[in-house]
């Protein structure tokens, strides 16, 4: 990836982590109004991981994991691939694309929808994170 790439990744996974801590804490507040109080951190990472109401999230942390294991990759061996690299990050582009329209997942897109109409915060988040994907698809075609 050049420097350029490099900069735009960095951007887009900094609105895409801001956009998952927003739905992470909506989420925490539905799951506490009919649970109780969650006390700790390490008990929200239980529930993260294991309860099935976060469970919808769990598609968005798989494709933030997987834009940090590219750029990762990118970066020990800039030389090994770098087609491959692309090719990789524009499905995931894709995929996010996909997720923030509300397409291509019943299980993500009900829940994500109802925190998005709810939740200014998570709206601001959900428009910044729709036009970087934009921007970065339009950069790539450009280019």
């Amino acid at each position: 990836m050049t420097a350029t790439d490099t900069s735009n990744l960095d951007t887009l996974r900094d609105a895409l982590l801001q956009l998952h801590k927003t739905l992470l804490d909506a989420q925490r507040i539905r799951y506490e109004r009919e649970n109780g109080r969650v006390e700790s951190r390490g008990e929200l990472l239980d529930l993260v991981l294991q309860d099935a109401s976060f469970e919808w999230l769990r598609v968005l942390s798989a494709l933030i994991a997987r834009l940090d294991e590219i750029a990762e990759a990118d970066d020990k061996d800039a030389s090994a691939a770098p087609r491959d690299a692309g090719v990789e990050l524009r499905g995931v582009i894709d995929r996010l694309r996909t997720l923030v329209r509300f397409e291509g997942n019943a299980g993500f897109t009900d829940p994500y929808r109802e925190i998005i109409e709810a939740v200014p915060d998570a709206l601001v988040a959900h428009v910044r994170l729709s036009r970087l994907l934009a921007d970065f698809g339009a950069a790539g075609r450009a280019g």
